[in-house]
């Protein structure tokens, strides 16, 4: 045979046994839920997002019309 004949039988060879590695693997794994988190966060007519602050575990939203109605509310809790 000649070189350039050995050459490609070899190569088309390789990425057969590639292909069928590649199909071998991903057929095993299942694939993961995206995790999906659920915000229940809907503005009235006339509100606005005043501030977020953002934690580990959550994000937190301050939502109302004005920025001195927010204080109010954090001082009382």
């Amino acid at each position: 045979m000649q070189p350039g004949v050995v050459l490609i039988v070899y190569l088309a060879t390789l990425y057969i046994l590639a292909m069928v590695i590649f199909w071998h693997c991903l057929w095993g794994h299942k694939p993961q839920e995206p995790l999906v988190t659920e915000v229940p966060l809907t503005l009235r007519e006339g509100q606005t997002i005043l501030g977020v602050m953002e934690e580990r575990e959550r994000m937190c939203f301050c939502m109302g019309t004005m920025e001195e109605h927010v204080h109010e509310e954090e001082d009382t809790i």
